[in-house]
């Protein structure tokens, strides 16, 4: 499982906690967004979910499918799943209490893998808008 959009000017790493209101209704665990969106936890075993879009997300969920999975050999499913319309505004809330997203340069080799120094405010180094005038 990985990101990619059409052009991939950014590549990166992304972490995240599952919201109180989904771990405390489905539990805290991957299959929870399954649980959630109503999939058949028997056929389907949810592994990843991918989440794609700005303004009106996509929702996948990554799926083992049961009846089609033979000799040992998993069959792998990537599922959209609906996101009801008072739900689109808010799904990422819904979904998570925190979400943390890490893009850097897909040319960057020596640097990705690095953690930083120091945490600096932005305040105390503003010298010019970077809003339009």
């Amino acid at each position: 499982m990985k990101a990619d959009v059409q052009y991939n000017d950014f590549i990166g790493t992304a972490a995240a906690d599952i919201s109180d209101y989904l771990g405390t209704k489905f539990g805290d665990d991957i299959e929870s967004f399954g649980k959630f969106f109503g999939i058949d936890s028997i056929r389907f075993r949810v592994l990843g979910i991918s989440i794609y879009g700005v303004d009106s997300e996509y929702i996948s969920l990554y799926c083992i499918d049961n009846e089609r999975s033979k000799d040992g050999k998993d069959f792998i499913t990537k599922m959209s799943v609906p996101i009801e319309e008072e739900d689109k505004n808010d799904i990422i809330e819904i979904m998570f209490k925190r979400l943390h997203i890490v893009l850097h340069s897909k040319f960057d080799d020596k640097f990705k893998n690095l953690d930083y120094h120091e945490e600096s405010r932005f305040e105390d180094y503003h010298e010019t808008s970077y809003e339009n005038d």
